[in-house]
């Protein structure tokens, strides 16, 4: 992903050393803490990944081969969940690709996400900064997903921006809505406009559900659902999104819309698991998930099995196969059908 190429690392850096530099002065002038009492009001968590990636027809004079750090994370936020007041900041980068990408390294380290959190009330939370949506089934860290690759629905779902939302509690459900400006992630939401997002999540009949819609000012609009539910120990998942392009939009492309499911469906036995993830994306022209716009249907099926050392590592194996009428390239640049993959990650979540 292309990121913004600033100093933000060392300012994000900077800044811990001086938020923990004041709260640790302030509490020895008043004589109530020492260093281990300070260090008690923050929560670290995050985790770290990496493996061999390959891929077939992965584009021109590109390499379907590479070694990859896929998530590096680290999660810094405050524990204490009497105040009003608390925040979140994580730095880090992710490199795993989708099940359409060629495998790259992101070498730019730097903030993910990062926010203060209110807390008006009981029922009531407000988030402001560097924020990541609420949409998908997927993590973008995939480290927390069930499969290594990001799926083809995922890849296409918004990535971290600039902004504030809210969260409301009543009745069993959560209710959140966002107002974004400026994004992490300049590549695929480009927008001069900005970007606002409204859902609703809770348990429905045993179920997991969340609906979301997100609008992207001036350039393209999602609205998706997502269910969850475990079943004799099976985890099974469907995610489902249908994107449109605004009107300024439609005209440069064949078609302006594009619906995607994804189903997943992970078997547990004992220290291993098997997750599955089956993809069918109809595009219809319109170049939302692959470009070219010949391709029109979107198949793809990824299977990964997985050793769990602990509840915090694991190392993991998949295979994944994805079909496309002239959705990818070779080495020589000729359109080709299909993109296969094999990947190994090892992971450690803390």
């Amino acid at each position: 992903m292309k990121r913004k190429n600033t100093m933000v690392g060392a300012v994000f850096l900077f800044s811990l050393v001086l938020a923990w530099g004041v709260l640790a002065t302030a509490a020895f002038a008043e004589g109530t803490g020492d260093v281990g009492e300070i260090l008690s009001g923050l929560r670290l968590t995050g985790g770290i990944s990496g493996g061999y990636f390959y891929v077939s027809n992965p584009g021109e004079d590109t390499s379907g081969s590479e070694f990859l750090l896929s998530n590096l994370l680290v999660e810094i936020s405050s524990k204490d969940e009497v105040l009003p007041i608390g925040f979140t900041a994580a730095y880090g980068e992710t490199s795993t690709p989708s099940v359409l990408d060629a495998p790259e390294n992101n070498k730019r380290l730097g903030i993910e996400y990062a926010g203060i959190v209110l807390k008006p009330t009981s029922a009531l939370t407000v988030d402001m900064g560097l924020l990541g949506p609420n949409s998908g089934f997927e993590n973008t860290y995939t480290f927390e997903n069930e499969n290594i690759l990001l799926g083809a629905v995922a890849s296409q779902q918004p990535y971290n921006a600039y902004g504030a939302k809210f969260g409301y509690e009543a009745g069993g459900l959560t209710f959140w809505g966002g107002y974004y400006k400026d994004r992490l992630d300049e590549e695929e939401y480009d927008s001069p406009a900005d970007a606002w997002e409204l859902g609703v999540g809770g348990d429905v009949y045993g179920n997991e559900v969340s609906l979301y819609h997100y609008h992207v000012g001036g350039f393209r609009y999602l609205t998706g659902v997502v269910v969850e539910r475990t079943i004799e120990g099976m985890d099974v998942g469907v995610n489902v999104d249908y994107w449109t392009w605004a009107s300024d939009m439609k005209d440069l492309h064949g078609s302006d819309s594009a619906l995607g499911g994804a189903f997943y469906i992970n078997q547990h036995f004992g220290d291993f698991s098997i997750p599955l993830r089956i993809e069918y994306i109809r595009q219809n022209g319109s170049g939302i998930y692959i470009e070219n716009p010949d391709t029109d249907g979107i198949f793809s099926v990824v299977i990964t099995p997985t050793y769990h050392f602990s509840e915090n590592a694991y190392g993991r194996a998949e295979v994944s196969y994805v079909a496309a009428d002239d959705g990818f390239a070779d080495e020589s640049g000729a359109f080709r059908d299909t993109h296969t993959g094999l990947a190994v990650e090892f992971g450690i979540i803390f």
